[in-house]
């Protein structure tokens, strides 16, 4: 056996009981004794007693200002809190995190406060594990009570808003000692339906009529389930676990039914719109792409080769046009100077000076100049105009 000292144990002792889950969260009835809130730190010291027993319970000033009203001594109260150990002073305590006057209702909804913080610090409620609810559904499961009024609230709204969403209805218990497991039945069929969407829904009522959807299986059973549920259970006022749980909650039936199907007639025009929008959108980029198309055509014809050789035979054509033009001009030009220079020939011919009259006179073929270049008996040749005679020189 070992040896402990006084601290040592209290320590132990705290260590033990904070290990413990029981401990965790407990529930207690009893009659408060000496309540007394601390004027500095604002945290309550009281005691809860029965006939035969106390414990010392602190609640600290956070949760204090929470209250609605400070309970007095004599009341009948439920605790709920956390078992502890005052290290320093070795006595079993109470941190406590929310006190209900008892009478039925209180003991209920602190029944229901230790199971929400229970199944809160297990995630259950966590929004990162809530699931998106599909915009345009196929199938939408109903889990509801066949007789109620929230399975026809649903019907109408869904036959109005989607007619083409196909419907199916899980029937349940909502009401009773039996409707827990019930709703986990059709919670559970109404997941491997290969639904869309499930509406969890019952009409109103009072507190304690709601009290299934408060259960703690039927509150896992929501958040099982693999397709998006939408809690619609009593009215907007009236709000249990289950719409914690749930991926999304509405206020009433008829509400869950419009988060769970859109308006066809909305889509219809925003389909036109959209039509619209998107016949302009082509249009105009259609027309852009003609231009583009014509530009481009443009450009074609002027780099293509059938272009550039009717563009080259085209100035083949204005060259050979021209050239002749030169040609013809030059040669006119040299026509006019080989008739200018014919012209001036003929006038330098000594066979034009015939033509006024006068004669030549040639001795063999050569041109006679002058009279001392002949002598008597020579033979010449007279030429006229328009002929010539031999004749013989005879000298006076």
């Amino acid at each position: 056996m070992s040896v402990l000292t006084v601290s040592q144990l209290n320590k132990l002792l705290a260590f033990k009981i904070k290990q413990e889950l029981k401990f965790k969260g407990v529930a207690v009835k009893g009659e408060i004794a000496n309540f007394n809130v601390h004027y500095k730190t604002g945290h309550a010291f009281f005691s809860i007693k029965d006939e035969s027993s106390s414990i010392r319970c602190v609640m600290f000033a956070g949760r204090v200002k929470k209250l609605k009203a400070l309970p007095a001594d004599g009341m009948s109260v439920l605790v709920m809190g956390a078992a502890d150990v005052y290290e320093r002073d070795g006595i079993c305590q109470i941190n406590v995190t929310d006190i209900a006057v008892l009478g039925d209702e209180g003991i209920v909804h602190a029944q229901n406060e230790l199971v929400k913080e229970k199944l809160k610090k297990q995630g259950v409620f966590d929004r990162s594990r809530k699931k998106p609810i599909p915009l345009v559904p196929k199938k939408l499961a109903i889990v509801t009570s066949l007789t109620g009024a929230a399975l026809q609230d649903i019907l109408n709204v869904v036959g109005r808003r989607y007619p083409l969403c196909v419907v199916e209805v899980y029937p349940a218990t909502v009401q009773g000692d039996t409707a827990p497991e019930s709703v986990c039945r059709a919670l559970y069929a109404a997941d491997l339906s290969g639904a869309d969407t499930i509406i969890l829904s019952r009409g109103g009522g009072s507190a304690e009529s709601l009290e299934a959807f408060n259960d703690e299986s039927v509150v896992l059973a929501v958040a099982a389930c693999k397709t998006p549920v939408i809690s619609a259970v009593g009215h907007e006022i009236n709000t249990t676990l289950s719409d914690y749980a749930a991926d999304m909650r509405a206020p009433t039936p008829s509400a869950a039914a419009e988060i769970a199907t859109p308006d066809i007639s909305e889509m219809y025009s925003a389909l036109s719109v959209m039509r619209a929008r998107l016949d302009s959108s082509l249009g105009i980029y259609l027309r852009g792409r003609m231009i583009d198309v014509e530009r481009l055509d443009t450009r074609l014809r002027s780099v293509s080769p059938a272009r550039r050789v009717n563009e080259s035979e085209k100035r083949l054509s204005e060259l050979e046009k021209h050239l002749r033009m030169l040609m013809e001009n030059r040669l006119k030009i040299c026509d006019m100077r080989l008739e200018r220079g014919v012209s001036q020939l003929q006038m330098l011919s000594p066979f034009n000076v015939l033509n006024r009259g006068y004669t030549l006179v040639e001795r063999d073929d050569r041109a006679v100049t002058a009279a001392c270049e002949l002598s008597d008996g020579d033979a010449v040749k007279i030429r006229f105009a328009d002929g010539s005679v031999d004749a013989v020189i005879k000298k006076n």
